[in-house]
């Protein structure tokens, strides 16, 4: 089941995926309280994550997809975008900034790299998009 969620109900799983060793104030960005936050629970349990924040373009950025390490490839980011993507709707550009090695997991739901890759928190980073007018893939 997905709904949406607050910040600090989707902290927890953000800090545990992406900054394990973090204090859970590190997986916290600007923007977070104004943003829209989706969990997807399996039963009880939260196992996957995403935010949706507007940019200062029209656009929206997903930003902080995590699922945990034991619930992965069973289709919860999927469903997260999905979700995200039809709340917004096929006319607003929906981007995010992925780390490389996730960048096939975004081109299989129709999103493309923007510009060159760049380094993040010392981590290799490509801009995917999903541009305007281009329905979700399933």
């Amino acid at each position: 089941m997905i709904r949406e969620i607050t910040i600090q109900t989707a902290l927890p799983v953000r800090q545990a995926v992406l900054w394990p060793g973090h204090p859970l104030s590190h997986a916290e960005v600007p923007g977070d309280h104004t943003a829209m936050h989706f969990g997807v629970y399996d039963g009880i349990q939260l196992v996957c994550v995403g935010s949706l924040s507007h940019d200062d373009n029209g656009g929206v950025q997903l930003r902080k997809l995590a699922t945990l390490p034991s619930q992965q490839r069973k289709g919860h980011g999927r469903a997260v975008i999905q979700t995200m993507l039809e709340r917004i709707g096929p006319n607003q550009r929906f981007w995010c900034d992925a780390r490389v090695s996730a960048m096939g997991f975004y081109e299989k739901l129709g999103m493309i790299p923007v510009g060159e890759a760049f380094t993040k928190n010392e981590r290799p980073y490509h801009q995917m998009e999903r541009p305007a007018c281009q329905p979700a893939h399933a």
